[in-house]
């Protein structure tokens, strides 16, 4: 998909979506989509617009609810399009994950007027993507005494970055690695299953594991996350392989 037709979709949007663009994703034959929402200009005649089905159960939810999953499918659309392929629906589990259509690998993520969808064909390999507010008083608080430990609070306190960016790095980071690692874990694992052993700098993080959630996946193991950074929100997103 090219600018030209990122911002005819987002003229048809009506002014919903803003910032449209394709990102470098720096992970081979995945795309990375990438804008910002608006949810006062949302109306459910968007979904129609935007050639978008909307599950019963996200019809009878609020406003903001509709506005995250059609901003989400929207680019979801977008990256399919981009990777030359024919825009079809995406379905959710009851969890609210995406079910990807067959030959299509991805991950979507919205927060607080930003939304981010990476996307691939390369279906051996699991992804994952988030997106957060940079954190500060009550959130932040939050991240630093319930998602992170002692010594990963003191190494938010580290390098070139604020700490309340790096410890909403750590935070995002680790929600972009669940949702890589879960297809091959099959359950649900807490923020402390993976630690942060430096600070974040140059676009990347490291996040080690610190106990066994799958035969191939074993404490020590490190995975590389990217990232960016806007004045007010995060991002990050990572592949592995599938099995």
């Amino acid at each position: 998909m090219d600018q030209t037709s990122l911002t005819t979709l987002q003229d048809r949007a009506n002014g919903f979506l803003t910032d449209l663009t394709v990102e470098n994703s720096r992970i081979p034959d995945a795309v990375l989509v990438t804008a910002g929402y608006e949810t006062s200009a949302y109306t459910d005649a968007l979904f129609n617009k935007l050639n978008i089905p909307v599950p019963l159960k996200v019809h009878r939810s609020s406003a903001k609810r509709k506005a995250d999953f059609l901003a989400g499918r929207a680019l979801a659309l977008a990256a399919m399009t981009h990777l030359g392929v024919t825009p079809q629906p995406v379905a959710n589990a009851p969890s609210r994950a995406p079910i990807w259509p067959d030959g299509l690998a991805g991950s979507l993520s919205h927060a607080r007027g930003r939304c981010a969808c990476l996307l691939s064909r390369d279906t051996g390999q699991t992804y994952g993507i988030d997106t957060e507010a940079i954190a500060k008083d009550r959130p932040l608080a939050a991240i630093l005494t319930e998602t992170l430990s002692a010594a990963e609070r003191h190494i938010t306190t580290q390098g070139p970055l604020p700490a309340a960016t790096n410890a909403t790095l750590a935070f995002s980071a680790k929600e972009a690695l669940f949702k890589t690692l879960y297809p091959r874990v099959g359950h649900h694992f807490g923020f402390d299953a993976a630690a942060l052993r430096a600070a974040p700098k140059d676009d990347t993080l490291t996040l080690t594991l610190t106990t066994d959630l799958a035969q191939s996946l074993t404490k020590g193991m490190q995975f590389d996350v990217y990232f960016s950074l806007s004045t007010t929100h995060v991002l990050t997103w990572l592949s592995a392989p599938g099995a």
